[in-house]
């Protein structure tokens, strides 16, 4: 598995203490990762990694967890720093690489608030149209498991979900509370039916 570690000294810098935290917390919650993925970072800083779990938190559901998107800063981050937690029923890594990548792309620019949507023009996965997600709570976690104490900052796990183009103008329509609520919502299909009124 990939090192976080890039300076080849015995001291260890803050980077690398933080980096390690993360991931043993992580171990100790999930397990050890089967996979981990790096996205390069477009404004030249630390990229973005992304692990992932099978069968978490039950059979058929891949689980995929960024590190890299708290290591910028954003002014609405009062009390800790966010990073993309991503639970679907599926076996494919894109969806997990996205989350990563918008990771990469937004980091310091947007805060990654409950109600915040991220998009593409293209599917992000070749067994679905879901163009996009929007981000919400932890589908599995409770709040205080999505809280992580690192040695520098607290770290919040942030749940992503997909969406379809189609259910954009809705979704901002409505809000997030009666989009999350309506019956052909389903946070870990990924093969949902389109939610195309929200009465």
């Amino acid at each position: 598995m990939e090192s976080f570690n890039s300076n080849k000294t015995n001291k260890k810098s803050k980077r690398e203490s933080n980096a390690e935290s993360f991931l043993d917390t992580m171990t100790r919650m999930f397990g050890e990762p089967y996979d981990v993925r790096k996205v390069e970072a477009e404004d030249g800083g630390n990229p973005v990694h992304v692990f992932f779990w099978r069968d978490l938190p039950e059979e058929g559901t891949l689980t995929s967890v960024t590190y890299g998107l708290s290591e910028g800063n954003h002014p609405d981050w009062k009390q800790g720093k966010c990073e993309i937690i991503l639970s679907l029923d599926t076996k494919d890594e894109s969806w997990g690489i996205a989350t990563a990548i918008f990771a990469a792309q937004f980091r310091g620019e947007k805060s990654f608030t409950y109600g915040s949507l991220f998009t593409t023009d293209v599917p992000i996965s070749k067994e679905s149209e879901m163009c996009g997600f929007f981000v919400f709570a932890p589908s599995f976690l409770k709040q205080e498991e999505a809280t992580l104490c690192l040695p520098d900052y607290k770290i919040f796990l942030t749940g992503m979900y997909p969406i379809y183009n189609e259910e954009i103008a809705i979704y901002n329509e409505v809000g997030l509370e009666r989009f999350w609520h309506h019956s052909n919502f389903d946070m870990y299909d990924v093969q949902r039916k389109k939610i195309i009124d929200c009465v």
